[in-house]
């Protein structure tokens, strides 16, 4: 059994038997009033998919740290390269029951396609981060929705393809409530066609699988 708790944006939290895997702890979770960051619960790994501050957030993780300090944070080479001059660790190996793609982060309108690791762990669920090329999903997929790289209608073709058993919507922390509501319940309904369940989770609810 385990619980995945959607923060805002990216974030997600996982709890399983081995592990509390915390996703792309990045600032607008971190700076977002709407989420407690004192009841998180445990974190004793972190994930960060790339470099870009809406997935990691040195100030978040310095958090976590002084919360936790054997708490281990694993990524690539450039977010290694990004947070050393914050003297944080990063782990660029594969975590212990768990497995990753390096592919390219989407392109964005500046034209830049930084490195991005899409991680799954224990089989359960694949965090993609900025990316629509991972070839595999666990179960679960966390699924960037709207995004300044690709549209809707990208997200649901990506699922299409991985064909996962559930997805959780991720990364539209510029929508208002209305709107993510909206844009789910369209992805959703498309979807479920598909036999695809889409777990409609808004900023800090939860669910176990």
């Amino acid at each position: 059994m385990a619980t995945i708790k959607r923060l805002t944006d990216s974030c997600v939290h996982v709890i399983t038997d081995s592990a509390a895997t915390l996703f792309d702890p990045g600032f607008h979770t971190f700076q977002n009033d709407d989420i407690d960051l004192g009841s998180l619960g445990d974190v004793t790994r972190v994930f960060v998919t790339h470099e870009h501050g809406d997935h990691v957030s040195p100030d978040f993780l310095k958090f976590l740290l002084d919360r936790r300090h054997d708490l281990v944070v694993y990524s690539n080479q450039a977010v290694a390269d990004l947070l050393e001059p914050h003297k944080i660790a990063v782990d660029t190996g594969t975590p212990e029951g768990a497995s990753f793609e390096d592919v390219l982060h989407a392109r964005v309108p500046t034209g830049a396609q930084p490195p991005n690791r899409a991680f799954t762990i224990d089989n359960l669920i694949t965090h993609p981060g900025d990316s629509r090329e991972p070839n595999v999903s666990a179960p679960v997929l966390a699924l960037p929705l709207i995004v300044p790289w690709d549209s809707a209608t990208g997200a649901v073709d990506h699922a299409r393809r991985l064909r996962p058993s559930q997805v959780i919507p991720i990364h539209d922390f510029y929508m208002s409530e209305t709107g993510r509501a909206w844009i789910t319940g369209m992805v959703k309904s498309v979807l479920a066609a598909d036999g695809i369940e889409v777990v409609d989770l808004d900023w800090g609810e939860s669910f176990t699988v």
